[in-house]
């Protein structure tokens, strides 16, 4: 582009061209050209420089500088003659020049796992034979974040509340509110963007849905220079929203109506006293027809009854799905010891042993029962696991207590506990005081819910996500006090064993 007039140059070009004519001297080959490239954060990019020349020397230089809006920063430079190259210690082992292209005038840089901070202007100076030549890249980074999760808040008289969350975007990203037939929603949205340490945006939209509008919400959060976006979709239920039953106004039409009529009976009873005897038939008629009508509106308050018993057990029903999924939501991962215990129980019908390795002189006595202590104790908050119990008859599984420094030792006897045990196909909850209980149930996994706020224990039928029986334990004083899972130690084929959690997507308390 030598030869153009000066007054085609941009001001860009101009402060550019300034810029490195301080930095080297000599003759300029071809001055600033600017193109524009997109890197994604995480991932790498090939900031592009050319050099076209009839021959490119051995001894040659190349620059690479980054402008930023407070610093430059040498990031890359290599000398021919002595083939060595410096990189500056905030790009050290994320640039790479192309040395087998050089000869062919591939100047480029490649740049890996983008950062936020990677944002800006970078120059490419090559000097070679007192000749320079020079290109400007303006680097944008974007990032893609995570699926938006939307959340609902507790139902109000004026609607339901709606929250949008996503993580991970760059840069600042749009949060769009639509509809079922994808127009965006008329109602009020609020939008806070704040930066992770990581460099990254969090987005966090709210919005309120009142009764009578469109039930199918869409979150959107799209990102305006990768031209992508993320989306989700939830349908809300009409039970969220009370409505009003329409039969107290049927009833009082009815009534209306068999008012004025008998004010029309009465009227004409009154003008047409000879014809008595058709009036008491038609009174006769009359009453007839109320009883008809009371039965009608008898008939209708059982089907209202019906179908309010219905809901009441549908409510119920969606009430012990939210406690089951609150109740996952406090899942942690356990790992049991491999070595058994032995644990001292005053209840008859302790489950069969198969492994003989921990087998005590008296395991004939029904007053032990080898069990598989957790590695993981607990003193506070709450804490969920799961286990599968398969086909067995005999297991038990549940929480021990023990008070100070945990030791390793083959009888546990003192400890208090509480626990499920299934004894020749029935099950009994068992209690600190060893009183017992027999349940039910269908499930082959067990999901234990440990609440330290609550003072309980609760066991869930997993697969069913219904309460099975909630136990109460008694907490001590002792600062030093943890409570353990266990479960009982059958044969390899049989044994109860810890079943992973897939933890759901959080749902805000009711």
């Amino acid at each position: 582009m030598l030869g153009f007039p000066s007054w085609m140059l941009t001001p860009f070009q101009v402060l550019a061209f300034q810029h490195l004519s301080c930095l080297i001297t000599g003759q300029f080959i071809s001055s600033s050209r600017r193109s524009s490239i997109t890197g994604v954060i995480g991932e790498g990019v090939i900031l592009p420089c050319y050099v076209v020349a009839e021959n490119i020397p051995e001894i040659f230089s190349v620059q690479w500088i980054f402008n930023g809006q407070s610093e430059k920063i040498t990031v890359s430079t290599y000398h021919g003659k002595n083939k060595n190259e410096k990189q500056d210690e905030r790009y050290q082992g994320r640039i790479e020049l192309f040395h087998s292209e050089f000869k062919t005038g591939n100047m480029s840089l490649h740049l890996k796992n983008i950062r936020s901070s990677d944002k800006g202007l970078y120059t490419c100076v090559v000097s070679f034979n007192d000749e320079h030549h020079d290109e400007l890249i303006e680097l944008q980074v974007a990032a893609k974040g995570g699926v938006p999760s939307i959340f609902l808040r507790s139902p109000r008289k004026e609607g339901i509340g709606l929250t949008c969350h996503a993580d991970g975007w760059f840069p600042k990203p749009e949060v769009i509110w639509l509809d079922g037939q994808g127009q965006i929603r008329k109602e009020l949205s609020t939008t806070k963007v704040l930066m992770m340490p990581s460099g990254l945006y969090s987005v966090l939209s709210s919005m309120n849905l009142i009764p009578g509008s469109d039930m199918e919400v869409s979150c959107r959060v799209v990102n305006n220079v990768l031209k992508t976006m993320s989306e989700s979709r939830v349908l809300i239920s009409d039970i969220f929203f009370p409505s009003i039953s329409k039969w107290p106004v049927a009833y009082l039409v009815i009534l209306c109506a068999i008012a004025v009529l008998i004010c029309v009976v009465f009227f004409k009873l009154k003008r047409n006293h000879r014809k008595t005897i058709n009036a008491v038939q038609l009174k006769k008629t009359m009453e007839e027809e109320h009883e008809q009508l009371k039965l009608m509106l008898e008939q209708e308050k059982a089907k209202n009854r019906r179908e309010k018993s219905k809901l009441k057990g549908r409510f119920g029903k969606l009430k012990a799905e939210l406690d089951f999924w609150e109740a996952q939501s406090y899942a942690v991962p356990i790992t049991v010891n491999p070595e058994c215990q032995l644990l001292e129980i005053q209840v008859p019908g302790a489950p069969s042993v198969e492994d003989i390795a921990c087998e005590p002189a008296d395991l004939s006595s029904p007053s032990t029962i080898p069990v598989l202590v957790a590695k993981e104790g607990f003193a506070s908050g709450k804490h969920y696991w799961e286990v599968d119990v398969g086909q067995q008859q005999d297991w038990m599984l549940g929480v021990i207590r023990q008070k100070g420094k945990r030791e390793e030792q083959e009888t546990l006897g003192r400890e208090d506990y509480w626990a499920l045990q299934k004894s020749r196909g029935d099950i009994f909850s068992i209690k600190g005081n060893i009183s017992f209980e027999k349940e039910e149930m269908n499930d082959s996994v067990i999901g234990v819910l440990l609440d330290l706020e609550e003072a309980q224990i609760n066991f869930y039928e997993a697969h069913q996500m219904s309460t099975m029986v909630k136990i109460s334990i008694s907490l001590g004083k002792e600062p030093t006090e943890m409570f353990f899972p266990f479960l009982s130690k059958g044969g390899e084929a049989d044994a109860p064993v810890i079943h992973p959690v897939l933890t759901p997507v959080p749902l805000e308390p009711l």
